[in-house]
């Protein structure tokens, strides 16, 4: 039965391991933002896959709430090339769900022989990168078994609360504003329940495109992110082709490769960049593309004009969108996994070179990747 894979159950998850995360982490995430406010100078958030790419989004948070400088940076290139200006001011956030992928862990130990202060953002604890840090933040959820959902959301859900507690210590946004973000935060696990109530029309989706050869996923601002985590969604659980731009990018550039028939989703949000995305949805258009736009429900009728697929998740704030404009994106992706005779937690088998991958991105094995 379909509903046996782990992806597809982890995703069920995220409304409670959202909500989870959020009230048993609370306490100790005030305290460190407390710590951090007035001290550190640049956030770098560290990650590979998944955690990386949440750390993107971190970034629009933590500079536009905390009035924080911040980057986010992919560990191997922060162990090889990026860790050269860090002081006493810094703080890496080494964000790994098992905590133990290895660039993640060089990466923390060169950032403490700089004198960085260091917080691990996992979902396993004890695990070897709790060793090597200062500080951790545990997530709230079961040990994924499959590619990433619920652990991804819930270390993003974490990383907006530390930064409005950190906005709220800093007093960098207005109290206001404070309180109504710390609102949206805490619905985001009703938001997201909203948003699984889709699986029905994603999975129309997936049947009518499971046969494209390239799936074009465009987002600008946080949900950059929101369009890098669906494109990685297609290539992990279904293999399929599939890329990410924001919005500019792409009319420089990816737009000149389009063919007729190719699905584009686009993520869209308030003005300026709804406007903007109605230009470019026309070009799409024009060019033969078949478009899927996801944004929030209050700005489907802007979208009327225009002969579009609109995807609608509950109204919400720019920033919280790779947290719930991902949701339809990635029960898409499950769908064409399933389209396809693919199965969704695990690759194609690839033989002698199956646990080759693995041992470069981790320090020891995932505990029950062949049994997937």
């Amino acid at each position: 039965m379909e509903k046996e894979y782990h992806f597809y159950n982890e995703m069920l998850e995220q409304p409670r391991s959202i909500q989870r995360t959020l009230a048993e982490t609370d306490s100790q995430i005030q305290t460190l933002a407390a710590q951090y406010a007035g001290q550190i100078k640049q956030v770098l958030l560290i990650g590979c896959g998944d955690p990386f790419m949440l750390g993107q989004a971190a970034v629009y948070a933590l500079e536009n709430w905390a009035g924080v400088k911040a980057e986010a940076v992919e560990a191997a290139e922060f162990s090889l090339y990026r860790h050269g200006l860090l002081d006493a001011n810094s703080l890496v956030i080494a964000i790994t769900s098992s905590g133990n992928t290895v660039k993640v862990l060089d990466a923390v130990r060169l950032a403490r022989q700089a004198g960085a202060k260091t917080l691990a953002l996992t979902n396993l604890s004890p695990s070897p990168i709790c060793d090597e840090v200062d500080d951790v933040i545990q997530t709230r959820s079961t040990p994924s078994n499959s590619f990433p959902t619920v652990t991804t959301t819930i270390a993003l859900a974490a990383l907006y609360n530390l930064t409005l507690h950190w906005s709220q210590a800093s007093k960098s946004l207005p109290v206001e504003s404070y309180f109504l973000l710390q609102q949206e935060l805490m619905s985001l696990p009703q938001s997201v329940a909203r948003a699984l109530t889709l699986e029905t029309r994603m999975g129309s989706l997936a049947q009518q495109l499971k046969n494209a050869p390239i799936y074009t996923f465009l987002g600008s601002g946080p949900n950059w992110a929101t369009a890098q985590l669906g494109a990685a969604k297609m290539k992990e659980i279904s293999q399929s082709r599939s890329e990410a731009a924001n919005l500019e990018e792409y009319a420089h550039l990816f737009s000149l490769s389009i063919q007729p028939e190719d699905p584009v989703f686009l993520i869209t949000a308030d003005a300026p960049i709804d406007e903007r995305n109605r230009m470019v949805a026309k070009f799409i258009q024009g060019m033969g593309g078949r478009l899927f736009v996801v944004g929030a429900e209050k700005l489907q009728a802007g979208w009327e004009e225009l002969d579009i697929d609109y995807i609608p998740v509950a109204d919400h704030s720019e920033m919280f969108g790779p947290v719930l404009a991902w949701i339809p994106l990635q029960m898409f992706a499950y769908h064409v996994s399933l389209q396809k005779g693919c199965n969704p937690d695990k690759p194609l088998n690839r033989g002698e070179l199956e646990p080759y991958i693995q041992k470069i991105i981790y320090t020891s094995l995932l505990d029950g990747w062949e049994k997937r």
